[in-house]
């Protein structure tokens, strides 16, 4: 077999084994307490205002069975290698009466947060909850779970 062949099978073979990662890795974490789960999904440009700057939508989509009420806290942030920038908390309240699925957005400008050679910022936001069932016990806090980093020019 020729150099040639063998460099492309083993590119081949390299290709094949990174599109699983490639694809697992766009995928939204999910936590489950109490009959109820909770997906931060990716941050997405909604529009630009009219004064040119970019608006990103944070979106939080909850499901619940029946006659559990949630609270959910979803911290928005920019990451940095020294820790991430946070630019607010939003807080969603509902109560499922039947089994179902909400979903909740919060927009914000999106900042310059790292000077001027950086025109690239990599926004994500993390959500956490708690459930209260029909008898009025409330659970513990979950753990935070973050959505996918995307990154947005300025």
């Amino acid at each position: 077999m020729s150099f040639s062949r063998k460099a492309l099978l083993a590119l081949t073979g390299i290709a094949a084994l990174a599109t699983p990662l490639a694809v697992a890795g766009s995928a939204s974490a999910s936590t489950t307490l109490a009959g109820c789960i909770v997906t931060p999904l990716p941050p997405v440009l909604d529009h630009t205002n009219p004064g040119g700057q970019k608006v990103i939508r944070f979106r939080v989509q909850a499901s619940c069975n029946a006659g559990r009420s949630i609270e959910v806290q979803d911290d928005l942030l920019e990451q940095d290698l020294a820790g991430s920038d946070y630019y607010g908390t939003s807080v969603y309240d509902h109560t499922f009466d039947n089994a179902g699925t909400v979903n909740w957005s919060t927009l914000r400008v999106l900042p310059d947060a790292d000077g001027p050679l950086d025109n690239i910022e990599e926004m994500y936001h993390s959500a956490r909850f708690q459930v209260t069932n029909a008898a009025g016990a409330v659970s513990p806090w979950t753990a935070w779970e973050d959505s996918p980093v995307v990154p947005f020019q300025l």
